[in-house]
């Protein structure tokens, strides 16, 4: 573990305030959450670490009732927001907060358009600064209070050198060309939003293989999606916690009816199943019965092209995959598998027709625009 930094634990009014100010003259900050997904049913931004000025503080959002003027920082626009994989940090905070973000650069994304294989923030802190982190405490409960003090000494760390980091990839991303694509994709990181939704009984499809099953098994299943929801919920922990998808299935295709018949399933007597048996028998027995339509069978989004289209996928796919290796990036940062399957459906014929296409950057048509057009030609 590298030596521990000085940070500052903010939890009340006049600290929060204090710490605000000493930021204000910050050119770039450093910004990271730790939150709880993993201890409770509905996740909440437990910490924000902000970093700038050779402060490092980790605000209690869960102690002050009011963060507007941490608000009216990340609104600044003469302030760089960094971040290391912005897309999950400005979703939540903007989920929990309202916050509007920018501008912002991910750390993460700048490495990949670097060209750097090993990006995790892990990996770029002994890149740079040769540190070796130690990760325990990322999966650790963020809500808990008093949090310890090595949890704050980890959390202080995942923000203090996103600034430096800025500044190092911003000058390879300079030497390399490719400074305006970042700049482009945070901008549109800074338009995402929280796209999670409550469950839904139908929502059991997501278990894996489920679909293969008779349908009776199926609505069994889906009557103990449902309860194990509902005792997530008021257990207020994550569903996986209260009922795994391996031993849903178990019960879903063995049908216990008894008290007795669950034992078999679960030998242990201590298993939390077997603790609550008749509210998991009682889930089968409803789905048992259930006479429900089952939701129908979604299609593939990705339907086979016909011949002739693939033999466009296929040399789009050669060009996209030949131009990742003569740039040193992955070629998922030329175009993702999915644009190309689009550009096989869109069949541009000139820039003109490319600049129009919604799933397009602009910095990949002005870098690729003229090749991609031979391509189709």
């Amino acid at each position: 573990m590298t030596q521990p930094l000085s940070y500052q634990y903010i939890d009340t009014r006049e600290a929060f305030e204090q710490g605000i100010k000493s930021l204000a003259h910050a050119q770039v900050i450093g910004v990271d959450t730790e939150g709880d997904s993993l201890h409770s049913y509905r996740e909440k931004v437990s910490l924000i670490q902000v970093s700038g000025n050779g402060q490092n503080l980790i605000i209690d959002p869960l102690a002050l009732d009011d963060l507007s003027p941490l608000g009216e920082i990340f609104r600044r626009t003469d302030m760089i927001k960094a971040f290391h994989g912005t897309d999950y940090d400005v979703v939540v905070l903007k989920r929990d907060f309202g916050f509007k973000i920018f501008p912002i650069f991910d750390t993460c994304l700048a490495a990949r358009a670097c060209g750097i294989q090993k990006f995790s923030l892990a990996d770029l802190l002994h890149r740079y600064f040769n540190l070796n982190v130690d990760k325990r405490y990322q999966k650790a409960n963020w809500s808990a209070r008093p949090l310890p003090k090595e949890w704050l000494e980890y959390a202080a760390l995942d923000s203090h050198y996103l600034p430096q980091l800025y500044h190092i990839l911003k000058s390879e991303l300079e030497a390399n060309g490719r400074l305006e694509m970042v700049q482009e994709e945070c901008r549109l990181l800074t338009q995402r939003e929280w796209n999670g939704k409550p469950f839904e009984p139908n929502d059991y499809l997501r278990i894996k293989g489920v679909v293969k099953l008779p349908e009776q098994v199926q609505r069994v299943a889906r009557s103990l999606a449902v309860a194990r929801d509902r005792m997530a919920q008021s257990l207020d922990k994550p569903v996986f916690k209260v009922l795994s998808d391996p031993d849903l299935l178990l019960m879903a295709t063995k049908l216990p009816h008894t008290e007795e018949e669950l034992a078999i399933l679960f030998p242990r007597a201590s298993h939390s199943i077997r603790r609550r048996a008749k509210f998991w028998l009682e889930a089968i027995r409803q789905g048992f019965q259930d006479q429900t339509s089952l939701p129908s069978r979604q299609k593939h989004r990705n339907q086979p092209f016909p011949e002739s289209q693939q033999t466009l996928f296929q040399r789009l796919r050669e060009w996209r995959d030949a131009q990742a290796q003569s740039e040193g990036i992955e070629p998922a940062m030329v175009l993702s598998t999915q644009n190309l399957r689009q550009l096989v459906q869109a069949q541009p014929k000139t820039l003109k027709d490319l600049a129009q296409l919604p799933f397009l950057r602009q910095w990949q048509v002005m870098r690729y625009g003229e090749d991609l057009i031979k391509v189709f030609r």
